[in-house]
């Protein structure tokens, strides 16, 4: 049950404002779904003792808590005839450690991103929705949209790092904030 995160088509790819980051008290997975709660505390900045763009996060306690999405810092890739090729020691499955300032994205109305199956509580169905987990990372395989966040779940194709399948990835659009 692969557990990663890739942007499809997203504002914070050219909005500078909707990327922040944040530290966690628990281990956390790429593609985890995130709530913000106070900027971090930082003895770097004296004079109020807190990081300026780092905020303290928790798995959403409420399905209809204001969500951002953990996407750890992007190794380097390219794109060749229709192929995203990337380079490092792990591609997947990566893990933002507790303590570890991680980069979140604040999603928008009609964002695309893919995100793996594990980052789902169970295996969603095409054409369903996804909503928060309440007390976990994950999303929630729907019926319905319900309130607060939600992504329709549009297609699923294989994941492959090299030449091995490691399970599906979701290609999700954000339909309700």
């Amino acid at each position: 049950m692969v557990k990663m995160f890739h942007t499809g088509k997203m504002a914070s790819d050219q909005l500078d404002a909707d990327i922040s980051n944040a530290v966690l008290a628990v281990d956390a997975p790429e593609g985890a779904l995130l709530t913000l709660g106070d900027l971090a505390a930082d003895a770097t900045y004296a004079a109020d003792g807190k990081e300026y763009d780092v905020y303290s996060a928790t798995a959403p306690v409420a399905i209809t808590d204001d969500i951002v999405l953990l996407d750890l810092a992007d190794v380097s890739h390219g794109e060749i005839a229709g192929n995203d090729y990337r380079m490092g020691i792990k591609l997947f499955d990566r893990t933002l450690t507790a303590g570890s300032i991680g980069r979140v994205r604040r999603p928008a109305l009609h964002d695309k991103f893919w995100i793996g199956e594990g980052n789902f509580a169970a295996t969603p169905t095409i054409g369903h929705y996804g909503i928060p987990t309440a007390g976990a990372f994950t999303l929630t395989d729907a019926a319905a949209q319900g309130d607060g966040f939600a992504v329709k779940i549009l297609l699923s194709r294989e994941f492959t790092a090299g030449m091995t399948a490691n399970g599906n990835q979701y290609l999700c659009e954000v339909v309700g904030l």
